[in-house]
């Protein structure tokens, strides 16, 4: 300011004699503010990252940073189905279906597993109905959903069993650990680095929450709603009582996982032996859509008299829902409980 007030009258000169000469000044000066600022504002960005990368490979944590506004409003608006599909969930039929969907690690959001379904029988109705009529499309639109909900479960059994057989390993690491003179927390964390998945993941949220300062027999019952497992809840039982009347600890744990690694021998014996019976019940719910498909893709006018007449459709909702109960009485057969 003392600069330009020493020099006003030839600033003043200068006007009068070139009438653009303050705009051009004002137009460079806004334009200097400007690459500055953008100057400035890559170079924070860049020593932001590389402060955030440095602290992450330091600390082995996962980079802190708020997301963006627009993505934290996006997930503070509630979802319309998951708040419908709340009342479905206190049902018997629900929870299995919550469970299923949970284990099957197909996402956080369960009412999709509804979305499906609905969607399987609206596809089966369709299909039903442009190529019979409207009892064959009733028929498969009850008959359609079956397809994603074996998928699901068997999906979701693939996962509990996992989570079983890998269960002896993690009580044996557990003690090893407790054994070494390391704290529970500790040998939680211990055991979690040589666990595969998905038990490291179980006891990641175990670990994670006692650090947090949750009570022990709280974390450890919070751990057994997410995994509701007999043979977790025998191991976890017998930790909240060694916990609250003292005994050896260790012991208690290698002895439930040589009984656990029975239990899992017994399991794969079972499935083994029972592997026929499995195998016939999915050729039965295979053979008549099968058969249907064959005989239509080489003759179809030899069938057309199912789908064109109302008794060929009711022989073939007949059929279906024979297939139906005789793959239903063999997977009851082949599955044994101990």
């Amino acid at each position: 300011m003392l600069i330009v007030w020493l020099f006003r009258r030839q600033l003043q000169s200068a006007s009068w004699a070139h009438p653009a000469f303050f705009p051009a000044i004002a137009l460079a000066s806004a334009t200097l503010v400007v690459v500055l600022s953008l100057i400035l504002w890559v170079e924070a960005g860049t020593m932001r990252r590389a402060w955030k990368a440095r602290t992450a490979d330091v600390s082995q944590l996962p980079a802190l940073e708020p997301e963006p506004i627009i993505l934290w409003l996006l997930r503070r608006i509630p979802d319309p189905l998951e708040w419908l599909a709340k009342p479905i969930w206190r049902t018997t039929w629900g929870l299995a279906l919550f469970e299923e969907w949970q284990d099957a690690e197909l996402g956080g959001k369960p009412s999709r597993y509804l979305v499906l379904l609905i969607a399987a029988a609206m596809a089966g109705g369709f299909i039903g109905h442009r190529i019979g009529g409207v009892l064959l499309g009733f028929a498969l639109a009850f008959i359609l959903p079956i397809l994603p909900r074996t998928l699901i479960r068997n999906r979701a059994q693939t996962y509990r069993r996992r989570f079983g057989e890998q269960l002896p390993q993690a009580l044996d690491s557990f003690a090893s650990g407790l054994s070494a003179g390391l704290s529970f927390e500790q040998a939680i964390r211990f055991a979690e680095e040589d666990l595969p998945s998905p038990i490291r993941e179980a006891f990641a949220k175990l670990s994670r929450r006692i650090s947090l300062g949750h009570p022990i027999d709280e974390a450890l019952r919070k751990l057994l709603s997410e995994h509701p497992d007999e043979s977790l809840a025998l191991a976890l039982d017998g930790l909240i009582l060694q916990r609250q009347f003292g005994g050896d600890m260790v012991r208690m744990l290698e002895e439930s996982a040589d009984l656990l690694r029975g239990r899992v021998e017994l399991e794969r014996e079972v499935r083994a032996v029972t592997t026929q019976g499995r195998l016939t019940g999915t050729v039965i719910a295979a053979l008549v859509p099968v058969s249907a498909g064959i005989l239509l893709a080489f003759n179809p006018r030899y069938i057309d008299v199912l789908f064109d007449t109302l008794i060929g459709q009711l022989l073939v909702v007949v059929a279906f829902v024979l297939q139906l109960v005789g793959w239903a009485i063999i997977s009851r057969m082949v599955r044994i409980r101990y």
